[in-house]
């Protein structure tokens, strides 16, 4: 029997990409892989630049509500001099004179810390209005610092009045009576509010928390 021969039109004919073709795939994998990782890179960046915002925000408005409040303190040495502390039966508490907020921008990094002020009292639990005693440590200082924190190197903060005044350090205070507020090393002459300016300088974003001298209230919003 004569073997059967198939002819070169008969055979299957398989696919295969070109040399060209696997350039043009690869090329077209490289520009979306790029893409996609920049929109990371930048929803993270927006993520983190949010996160810092809410901490700022979160510190103004807690020492707001902590005046409005009237929150006491635990009282660990005495500060209300009515010879009971901590460690009383049952624990002492004092009531500080104001809670507030404090700036310190000239090392380049922003930090902003919390505090309760319970400078050396002047009469009963009141300790003395608007006193900040920088670098002092809780119960090793004056003032009770509540929470502290550093913001990243690329994200700036500024303190400007609405006379452009831009102070490097400075305070306000929620008074615990009527939680208004009052400012030091802040506020130029004939302007009564501050703006708490916070930028992104990687990404360009910046937002805002403006606060009124006599209604004392956060209000967030862009950067004007």
């Amino acid at each position: 029997m004569m073997p059967t021969r198939f002819s070169s039109r008969n055979r299957e004919q398989k696919p295969a990409f070109t040399l060209i073709e696997l350039v043009l795939v690869m090329g077209i994998l490289v520009i979306v892989l790029g893409l996609s990782m920049s929109s990371l890179l930048q929803s993270q960046s927006a993520q983190i630049f949010n996160n810092n915002f809410s901490k700022l925000y979160s510190m103004v408005n807690t020492a707001r509500s902590l005046a409005i409040a009237g929150k006491g303190q635990l009282d660990y040495t005495d500060y209300d001099r009515d010879t009971k502390n901590h460690l009383s039966s049952p624990p002492d508490y004092v009531t500080p004179a104001n809670y507030g907020v404090r700036f310190d921008t000239a090392s380049g990094r922003a930090n902003v810390r919390l505090f309760a002020d319970i400078h050396p009292p002047l009469a009963g639990a009141l300790g003395q209005a608007g006193a900040y005693d920088d670098g002092t440590i809780y119960p090793f200082g004056h003032d009770l610092v509540l929470d502290s924190y550093t913001f990243p190197s690329k994200t700036v903060l500024k303190i400007i009045d609405g006379n452009g005044h831009n102070p490097t350090t400075g305070s306000f205070f929620f008074n615990m009576k009527y939680a208004d507020i009052s400012f030091e090393n802040i506020l130029t002459a004939n302007t009564p509010f501050v703006r708490l300016q916070l930028t992104d300088q990687t990404t360009g974003a910046c937002r805002q928390i403006r606060i009124h001298q006599l209604a004392g209230i956060p209000e967030v919003g862009p950067c004007t």
